[in-house]
């Protein structure tokens, strides 16, 4: 199964030893609509993530990265990987083909002027 942020919310709280009243407060909404979050049924604006990120004294990347283990269980994630380095290779052959058309471009125009 992969974190989900609420999960990601949830493990935080507990690591810490917070309780949902205090995280409620803290992010100046309702203790219900914060257990809602943690359960995934409300979603978290950005604003407020950028809170909690805070509060923890984590970035915003380390509160969105859900881990090694949700990577793990990501079916695409090799498939990810793979289309990123086709994407890698893809761009460098366009480079390549730049350079010669510019070479070719170059020569053909040398060779016009005589």
């Amino acid at each position: 199964m992969t974190q989900t942020i609420g999960m990601k919310l949830r493990m935080l709280r507990k690591k810490y030893s917070i309780n949902q009243e205090i995280m409620a407060s803290k992010l100046g909404i309702s203790v219900t609509v914060y257990s809602r979050m943690e359960r995934g049924v409300t979603d978290i604006s950005f604003k407020k993530m950028q809170r909690v990120a805070n509060i923890y004294n984590i970035s915003m990347i380390d509160l969105l990265n859900f881990g090694e283990q949700a990577e793990r269980n990501n079916p695409y994630s090799e498939w990810e990987k793979q289309l990123a380095e086709l994407n890698d290779e893809y761009n460098k052959q366009q480079k390549k083909m730049i350079q010669l058309y510019e070479i070719i471009r170059e020569q053909k125009s040398g060779t016009d002027r005589f």
